[in-house]
Parts: C-alpha cells; structure tokens; sequence
C-alpha cells in the first residue's frame, strides 16, 4: 500500500495511469493502493471526469478511449466487466424459452449469453461468432448454426455477404446484439463499419431483439452508427449504468432493463 505523499494534482495523474493501464478501475481499489478516504477518490474522480481525462461511472471510473474508431482486441476485452457481463448473461438467457431460435452476435457479452444457454432445450442458436461457435456448450437436443462468411483479419467473427445474405433470409425468436457505444443522440454505434451490415439485419432478423451491453458502453459514440435506441426492442445493461442517463432514455422512448 503507498503513503499518502502525493500533492492532489500528482495523485490524480498517478490514478490516470492506472486507469490508463488498467483500463478501469473501482472507487475502494484506488481508495486502498493511494491509501487515501474513498471521498477523496470520488472527488479526485469527479475532476478528471470534468476535465474529460476519463468516463465517471457508478463505482469508479474507466479510460476514455481518444479515437471513436479505436477497437479492442477480443483478448483485451473478454476480462473485463466481468460481473457485469455475467449479470447481463444470466438475465438474457431468462429470456429464452425451450424450443426458440436464438441469433447470437460477436463479442465478449454476447460470448457469456452463449454459456449461460448451455442447459437449455431444444435451442436452435445461430452465430457469426466462431469462438462462441467453438467454445459454446449446448444441450444434446440443441442445435448451433454458424452464418458462414469471410473471417475479419485477426478476429473470430464473421462478416460480408455471405453473413449478410444468411441472416437476411432467416427469421429468430430473439436476438442478442453488442455494440461498443450507446450514445442519446448517436444511438447504437460500432467500432468499425464491417460488422455494421450484419448487426442491422439481425435486428431486423428477431421477433424480440436486444442490446446487450454493460455499463462502460454508455455516453460513447463509436466510429458507425447501427441503429437508433428506439429500433432496438430492448436495452439490457447493469446497475452501474449511470440513473440519469437510464432515467433520459426512458424518457425518448427507449425500453431499457438493468440486472
């Protein structure tokens, strides 16, 4: 544990770098490793969130990223957030009955939608996603489709027209969809333009779609837009998602869930 030597401008740069390298980072985490109150590292928090040097959320804080085209890297990403993801899981696959089709998105959330349907019956689940494809237990009386398409370079999903062609022609109980910004007046946004086609159409795919998306996706615009918040059937993200900003979604219309 570090003394409490550092002057408030030198603390605040220290915790920026370990945000920065850590990407985010709770409230009682800094509290202990600058050993100071936990008021003072909501305070600390509280101006560098005003100075735009990083994202305030519920229980601490994340790294702002600079580019709205910056993409993380699957590995990065699959640790992070986990107990909200979990939660998110858990509450999706409460949505699924036996005997649905089920279209299930690239990306880490979605991945831990796939496990959480592992003793579910009588599924028919269709990704674009081969490591969900791979690493995804079913049910023997199940039945997991992978789309087909072009593999993105040095990522495990599936896009273009194939991918595109599949979804368009097939029509599911409910889709799981992720994104990497959901923004008031952005709307749902994605960190590159190719995965943008296929997240369109399997909304448009589903009887019941929804966004699945945890609490450090809020307030960001990423590089594409895929959908205005109200084309999608329903918003499912954490309780670490910031009250106002749930309380102004609500407001334009938006139907939004937290677990």
């Amino acid at each position: 544990m570090e003394k409490n030597t550092y002057i408030p401008a030198e603390r605040q740069k220290k915790m920026m770098e370990y945000i920065e390298a850590n990407t985010s980072a709770q409230i009682h985490e800094l509290a202990e490793r600058f050993h100071v109150s936990e008021a003072t590292v909501r305070r600390d928090l509280d101006d560098l969130d005003q100075q735009g040097a990083l994202k305030r959320t519920h229980g601490g804080a994340i790294k702002v990223d600079r580019s709205t085209a910056y993409e993380s890297m699957y590995s990065e990403k699959i640790g992070l957030m986990l107990e909200e993801k979990h939660r998110i899981a858990d509450r999706a696959a409460q949505m699924v009955q036996e005997g649905n089709t089920v279209l299930i998105d690239s990306g880490t959330t979605t991945f831990f939608i796939a496990q959480a349907l592992s003793n579910h019956k009588n599924l028919t689940i269709i990704t674009n996603d081969l490591y969900i494809a791979y690493q995804t237990p079913i049910h023997p009386s199940s039945t997991l489709i992978v789309t087909g398409g072009t593999r993105r370079q040095g990522r495990q999903e599936l896009v273009g027209t194939v991918t595109e062609n599949f979804i368009r022609d097939t029509h599911v109980d409910l889709a799981f969809i992720g994104v990497d910004g959901i923004d008031l007046t952005g709307g749902a946004t994605n960190a590159n333009f190719t995965e943008v086609g296929v997240k369109r159409l399997m909304l448009k795919a589903a009887t019941h779609s929804v966004i699945a998306a945890d609490y450090s996706k809020f307030g960001r615009v990423a590089l594409a837009r895929i959908c205005d918040l109200k084309e999608a059937g329903l918003i499912l993200t954490d309780t670490g998602t910031d009250a106002e900003f749930l309380s102004r979604l609500k407001k334009l219309g938006v139907h939004v869930e937290t677990v």
